[in-house]
């Protein structure tokens, strides 16, 4: 292995393009890989930046197919969060633009591989952990976790004392970072949860971004969904590939007031962060195939699939796609979604929601649900509660018994101040 050679995973911004005249003065010989997975970006001026600031090459690969082929389905067909309301983005994309980083170092016969993550936070974690994975002979840098420079004004005045001009700014009140899955804002008002914030302000600042999309006042008020074994193949009867779709559907509702979250996360370094998640693909998508599982699915397995998106968001989070777990949680997913199969309208007009549920392998059937007659045996009910009463629980409790598991156990454990009267034992005063 050439261990002069490095091969950085290069955006464009300013802490990558800080990074390649910095190696250079480390003795490295620099490959950047701009690595497209659907930002809004021009790829082309990217790798001329990157030429510009010294990169002895700079290629872009397009690892839209694979992430939209191997991990994207089932962030949908397992409407796979983390935390509850944080539906993955950046997460999404780092493996692959990883692997496509440890393609290039093989092409050049062995490299160091370097990114740009900061080591506060998740990415450096996603970043190594697939590097480790793919190429674990490779030498790892990581220059936030050894080089001098402290913030954005340290690198700006390094690049400017190397000669090289540009239009970065000292300070930058936000700092973005888009995949077609998703658009995250952080930084700036968003970093204080206890301070004012005006996200109409946050929003405008990510306005053009999703270029070309519907006004709000144009947008449909209906969409409908068809769903093949837990992936989306149609958008209002028109047969449409994933990618097309999601971008379809972020770029038409991208000023809707529910296309977006404010979340606090805890990330994986343990350090919390505040963000607003742009991903109105996402949540429709989400909101749709959740209907399809709840009308297709029994009650234990509706409940598994849930846990299984739970527990895929959570490792795709924590940068664990190249693993074991993955693929196993993955092939347990794939057997659900197999049944999940069907057409979702849904209805935009205020908080979107599944207005109808069409699904061939349904378990709802009317003739149960329905307030009217029906051939129902309401007695049967009796046995149900007799059995599960049994295994559930399996004992009579005693009143007096009952009613000290409720009692406080000393001190004042509820709001009442303490000179405030208590009643006596019991529920119900013997007098009034």
């Amino acid at each position: 292995m050439n261990d002069t050679r490095c091969v950085l995973a290069y955006s464009g911004g300013l802490d990558t393009s800080a990074i390649v005249p910095w190696l250079i003065d480390q003795g490295y010989e620099v490959h950047a890989v701009l690595v497209d997975v659907g930002q809004d970006e021009a790829m082309e001026a990217l790798r001329d930046k990157a030429l510009r600031f010294g990169a002895e090459s700079a290629v872009i690969r397009d690892a839209k197919a694979a992430m939209f082929d191997a991990v994207v389905p089932f962030a949908i067909g397992l409407a796979a969060t983390y935390e509850g309301n944080y539906r993955l983005g950046t997460a999404l994309a780092r493996p692959f633009i990883a692997a496509e980083q440890v393609r290039r170092a093989q092409e050049l016969g062995g490299a160091t591989l370097v990114h740009g993550a900061t080591g506060k936070g998740n990415d450096q974690i996603r970043f190594e952990y697939a590097y480790k994975s793919l190429a674990p002979g490779y030498p790892i840098l990581a220059p936030w976790k050894v080089w001098p420079f402290r913030g954005r004004a340290d690198l700006i005045g390094y690049l400017q004392s190397k000669g090289v001009r540009d239009d970065f700014a000292v300070t930058k009140e936000f700092s973005f970072d888009e995949n077609l899955w998703h658009l995250s804002v952080e930084g700036g008002p968003l970093e204080n949860p206890a301070g004012a914030l005006d996200i109409d302000a946050v929003l405008k600042h990510v306005s053009d971004r999703f270029a070309g999309g519907v006004r709000k006042d144009k947008a449909p008020r209906m969409v409908r969904i068809g769903f093949d074994r837990g992936v989306p193949i149609e958008i209002d009867g028109a047969a449409t590939p994933l990618p097309a779709m999601i971008e379809q559907l972020n770029r038409t509702f991208r000023a809707a007031p529910w296309a977006w979250d404010l979340v606090i996360e805890n990330r994986f370094t343990g350090i919390k962060s505040r963000g607003v998640y742009i991903n109105p693909a996402a949540k429709l998508l989400h909101l749709a195939i959740d209907a399809l599982a709840r009308c297709v699915l029994n009650k234990s397995s509706y409940d598994y699939w849930t846990r299984l998106g739970q527990e895929y968001g959570t490792l795709i989070y924590r940068g664990e796609y190249f693993t074991d777990q993955r693929r196993a949680l993955e092939a347990a997913g794939r057997s659900l979604m197999l049944l999940l199969t069907g057409e979702v309208l849904l209805d935009l007009r205020n908080v979107p929601y599944a207005a109808q549920i069409q699904a061939p392998r349904g378990l709802f059937r009317e003739s149960l649900a329905t307030f009217q007659h029906s051939q129902f045996d309401h007695s049967d009910a009796d046995g149900f509660i007799r059995l599960t009463w049994l295994s559930s629980v399996g004992r009579p409790v005693s009143e007096a018994a009952h009613e000290d598991a409720l009692e406080p156990t000393g001190g004042v454990t509820s709001d009442l101040c303490a000179t405030e009267s208590v009643p006596g034992g019991g529920l119900v005063p013997a007098t009034v």
